[in-house]
């Protein structure tokens, strides 16, 4: 009888304990949902270049690519790629390396676009272009383009 009270003991601190980190969890998430009003709320005044927010980026390698995808949650393969000509890769790469960014918070659920640079590596970021912000992969960091050179303009142009 005794090793019954305390394995059923033991299993309703388990339970409690399981509570207490599951409620905890849930609250964070709330927390951020409540905050999250605007997806483009700038957290800080200072202003980064590309290669300071893509890690070893080196923009004078000679192959510099840019694969592009729109993302369409309502459809079964949610990304769909758009074949951008040579030329207008090289025009997207020139406006993303002369934008300025600046740290920002990111609705997920907006992501529009899906772009990998490639570089001397590559370079995965999502994009909310009619918040002009993105999400870099590697690094985990969400920015804001607050000069982006046209370089949203360029990308809605060129997957019309």
């Amino acid at each position: 009888m005794k090793k019954i009270i305390m394995i059923l003991s033991f299993l309703i601190i388990i339970a409690v304990g399981f509570l207490i980190v599951k409620k905890d969890q849930s609250d964070s998430t709330t927390d951020v949902m409540k905050n999250n009003n605007s997806t483009t709320d700038v957290l800080e005044n200072t202003e980064y270049s590309a290669k300071d927010i893509l890690a070893n980026a080196d923009f004078n390698v000679e192959k510099q690519t840019i694969t592009v995808h729109t993302i369409d949650t309502d459809k079964k393969d949610i990304f769909t790629r758009i074949e951008i000509p040579e030329e207008t890769q090289k025009k997207l790469i020139q406006a993303f390396q002369n934008a300025k960014f600046a740290k920002t918070t990111i609705d997920p659920i907006e992501y529009d676009y899906r772009i990998t640079i490639s570089l001397n590596t590559g370079y995965t970021m999502y994009l909310i272009s009619d918040k002009k912000s993105l999400h870099i992969v590697n690094n985990r960091e969400n920015y804001a383009i607050v000069n982006d050179s046209d370089f949203f303009s360029i990308l809605v142009n060129a997957t019309k």
